[in-house]
C-alpha cells in the first residue's frame, strides 16, 4: 500500500476519490438503505401516501407467492443453462480461433458482435424474430414446415426456453473474448515441451490449457451466475414477464409489483431477496475463485 505523508498527498487523494465515492453512494448506498426500510413498510410508492409498518410481513407474502417461486425457479434454470453453455463454448471457440486459422478476425469479431449492443435492443431484435408473425415463422411457412409454426413467445411450453435460448447466444461472444486473454498468458514454452514429449490435440487441452485457465474459468462462472441472477432487460424486452407470469424473473417481478402494481414494500422486499441471493454467491465465489490446482 501507498502511504501518504503529507497533508497535501492526502487531500490530493480525496479529490481523485471523492467524485467517485459520491455517485457510489448515492446511487448504491443510499438507495439500499432506502430499499432495506421499504421492505418492511406497506407503501404504494407515492410521495406523500401513508406508510405503514408491516414487519416481515411482505417477505411473508412473497414467499407464499406462486408467482415469485415460479420467478426463482425460472432464476435457477436461467443460471443452470447459463453456465453449462456460456464457459464451455466460449472455451471451445477460443481455443480455435488462438489458433489464428484463415479468417479467424472476421469470426472473431462476429462472436463478440452480440455483446456489444444493449440487451433490451437485443430482445426487441429476438422479439421481432420470435413473435406469431415474425421472421421465424415467416421462414418456416417459406420452406415449407407449416407444423412448425408457433407462437413462440406466447406459448408457455417454448416462451422461457426462448429467452434461455437468447441469453445464451448474446453471452458467449463476451466469454470468448475473455477466455482468449487468459490463452495468450499461457507459455507456448509448455505447448513445445508437451509436443517433445509427444503430447497432442486433446492432451494439450487436458492437461496445459484448462490447468493454466482455471482461475480465468472460475472467474466468467463467477460472473455468469452473479450476472444472470441479476439479468432483467431481455426478460422485458421480449415478454415482460407473460405469458401470465410464466417467464418472470425476480428482478422483473420487482418491476411489476413495484411500479405497475404500485405494491412498493413488496417490490423492496424482492430486492433485498435478490440482495441477499447475490450475497451468497458473491461469497461463494471467493471461494472458487481460491481454488487451488489440486483441489479442482
Amino acid at each position: 500500500m501507498i502511504r501518504l505523508k503529507t497533508r497535501r498527498e492526502r487531500l490530493g487523494a480525496w479529490f481523485f476519490i471523492l467524485p467517485a465515492l459520491s455517485i457510489y453512494v448515492l446511487f448504491q448506498i443510499v438507495p439500499l438503505i432506502l430499499a432495506l426500510g421499504f421492505s418492511v413498510m406497506d407503501w404504494n410508492g407515492i410521495a406523500g401516501s401513508k406508510l405503514t409498518l408491516v414487519y416481515f410481513d411482505n417477505f411473508k407474502r412473497i414467499f407464499s407467492n406462486k408467482y415469485f417461486l415460479l420467478s426463482l425457479k425460472n432464476m435457477v434454470r436461467m443460471v443452470f443453462f447459463s453456465v453449462l453453455f456460456h464457459t464451455p463454448v466460449a472455451l471451445i471457440l477460443a481455443v480455435a480461433l488462438n489458433e489464428k486459422l484463415r479468417g479467424y478476425r472476421f469470426f472473431k469479431a462476429l462472436y463478440f458482435v452480440p455483446t456489444v449492443f444493449p440487451l433490451t435492443s437485443v430482445g426487441l431484435m429476438w422479439y421481432f424474430i420470435f413473435m406469431p408473425t415474425g421472421a421465424l415463422n415467416m421462414l418456416l411457412k417459406t420452406i415449407g414446415q407449416i407444423e412448425w409454426v408457433a407462437p413462440w413467445l406466447v406459448n408457455p411450453a417454448t416462451a422461457m426456453n426462448m429467452i434461455i435460448f437468447v441469453n445464451i447466444w448474446v453471452g458467449i461472444g463476451y466469454y470468448v473474448i475473455i477466455i482468449l486473454a487468459g490463452l495468450t498468458t499461457i507459455p507456448p514454452e509448455l505447448y513445445e515441451a508437451a509436443a517433445i514429449d509427444g503430447a497432442k490435440g486433446w492432451h494439450n487441452f487436458f492437461y496445459i490449457t484448462i490447468p493454466n485457465l482455471k482461475s480465468i474459468l472460475a472467474m466468467c462462472i463467477v460472473m455468469d451466475i452473479i450476472g444472470t441472477v441479476k439479468l432483467f432487460d431481455l426478460v422485458f424486452a421480449m415478454t415482460g414477464g407473460g405469458p401470465n407470469g410464466l417467464t418472470n424473473l425476480p428482478t422483473t417481478l420487482l418491476y411489476n409489483e413495484a411500479f405497475k402494481y404500485n405494491h412498493y414494500g413488496i417490490g423492496s422486499a424482492i430486492g433485498i431477496v435478490i440482495l441477499v441471493i447475490c450475497l451468497v454467491l458473491t461469497m461463494g465465489s471467493s471461494r472458487l475463485l481460491s481454488w487451488r490446482g489440486d483441489e479442482l
